[in-house]
């Protein structure tokens, strides 16, 4: 009878080129993610990975096995290009617009958590953010509230929050230390539990910063997770404006993205009132299957349903490698082990970057490299 070979030739070669389609997609994901609609990138991506996956096993395959039984069945091959191509699009709609969670309201007040680091004495030297926030408010009610914490190496209140008709305490600006933005979010945690400082669920606090933070490292993330969601189960949203070339993109970007606000970045100082303005607004969350998601009330409906959409694209990707090794032999396995990869894909993006606070990019390559993961059974001859 016939013996049936495990193929490392093709476990090996569909790994590698997962984790290659992984890094040059990330190239592309980034450099588009802030200018092209999330729809279209994630069909890009997606159909990209389709595409990539396929003509790897395919060459493998042809290159690596003799024994061939008739050519691949195109139609097949078109017919989950397609539905690929098409699900990927009506995925990301569907879990960009669907809500569990009713539509936000406008804010009811502002929380503006401002950096006094050292830079700030070129990136600001003359206080024009306090202008930038004079100007956001004056058009606003008398009743309107809002307050104020300065943070660098420390922090700490220095106006509660009041009704805009209330005059704010006059401070004198000194820009010294460092940017330690997770001791400013602890602070303000820290005044919510002991009730020195109270926001309604409509606040959203505005965090600017110029720099990298200072007390934040890459072990240091899955402790800024923690305290984000806290944040967004509260309610509250931050959305964080970066000024100049130096400020902490990464960091700001994850900060906004976990708590439902806006990233915003400035160039220099004359664009900063712009800026402020953009970061107040009240937008919709944005969700997107390929990067984070805000926390909050029955956010755990919003992982499953992540898993599954991320799942049924893999499963698109499966059915892509099981048409093209229908020519190189017992295809049960090559389904079965891509079906399972895909699945774990899913987990892998949902609990990478919403549970463990893993980068978007580690996660999204990790999640390339298990669908990629194709396992095959060849003849090995007669015993």
């Amino acid at each position: 009878m016939n013996r049936r070979r495990f193929s490392v030739r093709m476990l090996a070669g569909s790994i590698l080129a997962g984790f290659a389609y992984g890094c040059i997609g990330e190239i592309f994901y980034r450099k588009l993610e802030r200018g092209m609609p999330q729809i279209l990138l994630v069909t890009l991506y997606v159909t990209g990975l389709f595409l990539f996956l396929g003509l790897s096993v395919f060459l493998i395959g042809r290159f690596g096995y003799y024994q061939v039984y008739g050519a691949v069945n195109r139609r097949q091959w078109v017919v989950s290009f397609l539905l690929v191509a098409a699900l990927s699009a009506g995925f990301e709609f569907l879990y960009g617009e669907i809500s569990f969670l009713g539509r936000r309201q406008a804010f009811s007040s502002y929380l503006f958590v401002i950096d006094h680091s050292g830079s700030m004495n070129e990136t600001d030297p003359d206080g024009l953010r306090y202008e930038a926030i004079r100007k956001l408010l004056e058009h606003k009610d008398p009743d309107f509230c809002y307050g104020v914490y300065h943070f660098s190496d420390t922090a700490g209140m220095v106006r509660g929050m009041a009704p805009v008709s209330e005059k704010s305490p006059e401070t004198e600006i000194i820009n010294e230390g460092g940017t330690a933005v997770l001791h400013a979010l602890d602070t303000i945690l820290e005044d919510l539990d002991s009730g020195k400082l109270k926001l309604d669920q409509r606040c959203r606090m505005i965090l600017l910063s110029d720099g990298y933070a200072t007390d934040v490292d890459e072990a240091g993330r899955y402790d800024c997770i923690r305290r984000l969601e806290q944040f967004a189960e509260r309610g509250i949203s931050i959305s964080t404006v970066g000024m100049a070339g130096e400020a902490d993109t990464q960091l700001l970007t994850l900060i906004a993205d976990k708590t439902g606000g806006t990233y915003v970045s400035v160039g220099d100082v004359s664009q900063l009132e712009q800026g402020m303005r953009q970061a107040a607004q009240a937008e919709e969350e944005k969700r997107s299957l390929l990067g984070y998601r805000s926390a909050g009330e029955r956010d755990w409906l919003y992982g499953v349903l992540r898993v599954v959409l991320i799942a049924g694209l893999g499963m698109l990707v499966a059915v892509e490698k099981t048409v093209l090794c229908e020519r190189f032999l017992n295809t049960n396995s090559v389904l079965v082990s891509s079906a399972v990869g895909s699945v774990l894909a899913g987990v892998c993006l949902e609990v990478g970057m919403n549970l463990l606070g893993a980068e978007p990019s580690a996660a999204r390559v990790a999640g390339c490299v298990l669908m990629g993961v194709t396992v095959l059974y060849e003849d090995a001859g007669e015993v």
